[in-house]
């Protein structure tokens, strides 16, 4: 139950940081699929991806506790790709930072469902 709570509490939270980061910042909705970065995109996130498969598959222990830490892995990867690509492609844009600061944010909901 309390498993739930916190994962709840987490979303709410990076709900709001994200609204109140949009109105601080004057951050409008963009998207990379606007822009030529959605092919690089693609293939950079499908590449972490295919990695971190690759790594479950390859490492195998009897203690699962470091998959939540290679999950914190493959999401910060994933997230400083995508906040890369958006600063590189979208420069009018502010979206990049939306992106980076949620990572925290996403990093404490991992080890939340991790611990529980």
């Amino acid at each position: 139950m309390v498993f739930f709570l916190v994962a709840i509490a987490l979303f709410a939270l990076l709900f709001g940081l994200e609204m109140i980061s949009r109105k601080v910042f004057g951050i409008k909705k963009a998207s990379l699929s606007d822009t030529p970065a959605k092919k690089y995109g693609q293939w950079g996130q499908g590449s972490i991806f295919i990695a971190v498969l690759i790594s479950i598959s390859l490492i195998t222990t009897g203690n699962s506790s470091w998959i939540v830490w290679l999950w914190i892995v493959f999401a910060l990867a994933l997230q400083s790709f995508v906040a890369f690509l958006q600063w590189k492609y979208m420069k009018e844009s502010k979206e990049h930072l939306l992106t980076l600061i949620t990572i925290p944010v996403l990093i404490a909901l991992l080890l939340a469902i991790g611990s529980a």
